[in-house]
């Protein structure tokens, strides 16, 4: 009996697939951009998504909707037994989004939720979604990693320019 590799023989242009996905998320699940407490840091993303990664921060595109212009995407995710509404998850996950302001800094913005990929449902209703929980993350990470940053507040009306 002949043995044949598969991967020997098709050739998946997975990047392709995965840059197809990323714009029909663009097309199909697009939202504003959230209001709320930033961390402004003054690097350039590489660098920010270099540093984060060491603390297994990750990119997230395929996994959540597309926010109006940002152009930072990764989550941090981790088991931890918690209940919401009456049920027990594990899979849970720090959520990190940025945004380049007009002085070129990255605007971050995080919240705590379910991780998606084994929440579906939930995930998408929002079970758990704990914004404090989020930003308190972050901050400790930033802090750890010696990246410094300052706050400051995006306003309803700014948030989705």
């Amino acid at each position: 009996m002949i043995s044949i590799n598969l991967w020997d023989v098709v050739h998946v242009p997975f990047d392709v697939v995965r840059d197809g996905y990323r714009q029909l998320r663009k097309a199909l699940f697009t939202q504003p951009r959230p209001s709320g407490e930033y961390f402004v840091v003054d690097r350039p993303v590489e660098e920010i998504e270099a540093e984060l990664g060491e603390y297994s921060f990750a990119p997230n595109w395929e996994f959540s909707y597309h926010k109006r212009g940002e152009v930072m995407n990764l989550a941090r995710v981790v088991h931890e037994r918690n209940t919401a509404d009456g049920t027990t998850y594990r899979w849970w996950q720090t959520h990190l989004r940025g945004w380049r302001n007009d002085d070129g800094q990255i605007e971050l913005h995080a919240h705590w939720e379910l991780e998606p990929t084994e929440n579906g449902n939930p995930h998408i209703d929002g079970v758990g979604f704990d914004f404090d929980r989020g930003m308190s993350t972050l901050r400790s990470f930033l802090d750890e990693a010696g990246i410094e940053y300052e706050r400051t507040t995006i306003e309803p009306k700014n948030a989705d320019s």
